[in-house]
C-alpha cells in the first residue's frame, strides 16, 4: 500500500513540472500565468522569417531622440520579408535627458534602465539602443550608433528563424486580455532561450525637445509601460526534461491586466525569445499584437 501512495505522489510532481494549473502570478499584479506546457512533435513545420527587433532608448529632453526615433520608424517602413518590431524604452537617468515635463506623463521605468545599463552599455547617453541585441562585425559594442540600424536591419532580410511564434488573443473585459503563445523551434538552439514579455503603448502626446526647440504636439510610440517578465526574459522552457531543440514545443498563456493609466486601445504586446548568455544576448525571435 505504501508503495502505491508513493508511486502516485511521484506520477502527481511529474505532471505538475508540464502545466501550471492554477495560474500562479507572473511579475507582481499584471498578469496570471495560464499555461505553461512543453513537449515534442515529429511535425515541424517551415520555418519562419526572423523578427528583427529595434530597441531605441530615449529621452523627452534629448535632442537627438528624435531622430532616432525616425530612424527606427524607417527600417519599420521600409521591412520586406522580415516583421520589424520597435521598443521605445525610456530610462530612469541621466534626469537631464529623461524627466518628464511637469503634469506629463511619466514614461520613464525599470525595466529600460535596466536594459540601457546591463544589455548596451549605454552609459547614460542617449540615444542608444540596437538591432536583435547582435553585435556586428568590426563594432565594439551592442550600441554602436542609431545610424547604422538600418544596414544592420538589412543584415537580416532574408533569414528564417530557429523558433516560429504563434500569438492569439481572447478579450476577458474592457482591461483584461488572455494571451496565448505558442514556439516551435525548428532548429536547434545554440544557448538557452528566454522569453521577454512587454507591454507597450502608441500615441502618446508628450513635448519633446528637437533641434528646432520644443514640439508640444509630439506622439510618442513604442512605448514601454510594463514589464511581465525580467527585463532580460524568464526561461522559456521551465524543468529539466526538455531542451530547446528541432520538434519542442512550448505553449504559454498570460492573462494580462491594463493598468497604470495606459490606453488600451493603443496598447500592444511585445514577445521576444532571446539568449541570456554572458557572450551572446541576440533576439532570436519577436513578434508584437495589438491588445484591442
Amino acid at each position: 500500500m505504501n508503495k502505491l501512495i508513493w508511486c502516485l505522489v511521484a506520477l502527481a510532481l511529474v505532471g505538475g513540472c508540464k502545466e501550471s494549473d492554477p495560474p500562479i502570478d507572473f511579475g507582481g499584479k499584471s498578469a496570471l500565468v495560464l499555461k505553461d506546457t512543453v513537449y515534442t512533435t515529429s511535425d515541424i513545420p517551415a520555418a519562419d522569417f526572423r523578427g528583427v527587433l529595434v530597441e531605441d532608448l530615449t529621452g523627452v529632453r534629448c535632442v537627438a531622440c528624435p531622430n532616432a526615433a525616425d530612424v527606427a520608424a524607417d527600417v519599420k517602413a521600409n521591412e520586406t520579408t522580415n516583421p520589424v518590431v520597435i521598443i521605445g524604452y525610456y530610462p530612469q537617468a541621466p534626469r537631464s535627458l529623461t524627466e518628464p515635463f511637469p503634469e506629463y506623463l511619466d514614461m520613464r521605468t525599470e525595466v529600460a534602465q535596466l536594459v540601457g545599463t546591463n544589455i548596451y552599455n549605454f552609459s547614460n547617453i542617449l540615444p542608444a539602443g540596437g538591432v536583435n541585441r547582435r553585435l556586428f562585425d568590426g563594432e565594439q559594442t551592442l550600441n554602436a550608433g542609431f545610424a547604422k540600424w538600418v544596414n544592420q536591419a538589412k543584415v537580416f532580410d532574408g533569414e528564417k528563424s530557429i523558433v516560429n511564434m504563434e500569438l492569439e488573443k481572447e478579450q476577458v473585459n474592457d482591461s483584461t486580455i488572455n494571451v496565448a503563445a505558442k514556439f516551435t523551434f525548428v532548429s536547434d538552439a545554440d544557448y538557452t532561450p528566454f522569453v521577454t514579455v512587454l507591454v507597450t503603448e502608441d500615441g502618446i502626446k508628450h513635448p519633446q525637445y528637437y533641434s528646432g526647440g520644443t514640439d508640444k504636439e509630439y506622439k510618442h510610440k513604442h512605448v514601454v509601460r510594463l514589464a511581465l517578465t525580467s527585463y532580460n526574459g524568464n526561461p522559456l522552457i521551465t524543468g529539466s526534461a526538455f531542451e530547446a531543440v528541432k520538434g519542442t514545443v512550448v505553449e504559454k498563456g498570460w492573462q494580462i491586466t491594463i493598468t497604470n493609466g495606459i490606453n488600451i486601445d493603443e496598447a500592444n504586446i511585445a514577445v521576444l525569445v532571446n539568449y541570456n548568455d554572458a557572450n551572446n544576448k541576440e533576439v532570436i525571435q519577436c513578434q508584437e499584437l495589438k491588445l484591442k
